[in-house]
């Protein structure tokens, strides 16, 4: 099996290839049209294709937790815990799900901001309400 993967070519050096035999048409076309850019990651849930098959829920769900995993990947490249940012984060997870995600936010800092309410289970440092272009301070 070994020998299966050793005959690939290294990835830079493919991708080196690649972008050389395509640099005249992206030069025309002005946009890059081969790289990891280009990727894409096909996610399945119940052996069917997440995009096509999978509720807005656990899209969601699927997405959270690409972003979670990636953020592990960086704490332990960097040795140092970035912080965690989640964006409207439970405005499509049922209350299930969002205490799901709670239950599995890494240590260190995070912030997360909600259009909606501060689902039961979370327990803010603080919290910060922004209405008509104005910040307060909140309760947690």
């Amino acid at each position: 099996m070994a020998g299966v993967y050793a005959a690939r070519p290294s990835y830079p050096a493919a991708l080196a290839d690649a972008l050389a035999a395509a640099r005249t048409d992206d030069v025309r076309r002005g946009v890059t049209t081969v790289g990891p850019h280009r990727d894409e990651l096909l996610l399945v849930v119940n052996e069917l294709a997440a995009r096509t098959h999978a509720s807005q829920g656990e899209q969601r769900s699927l997405a959270l937790a690409l972003r979670l995993a990636g953020h592990g990947v960086v704490t332990d490249t960097i040795d140092t815990t970035p912080t965690l940012l989640l964006d409207d984060v439970f405005s499509e997870l049922d209350p299930a799900r969002s205490e799901a995600l709670l239950a599995h936010l890494p240590p260190g800092q995070a912030l997360l901001t909600t259009a909606g309410g501060i689902p039961s289970g979370a327990r803010p440092a603080a919290v910060f309400r922004v209405a008509d272009g104005v910040v307060t301070a909140g309760s947690p």
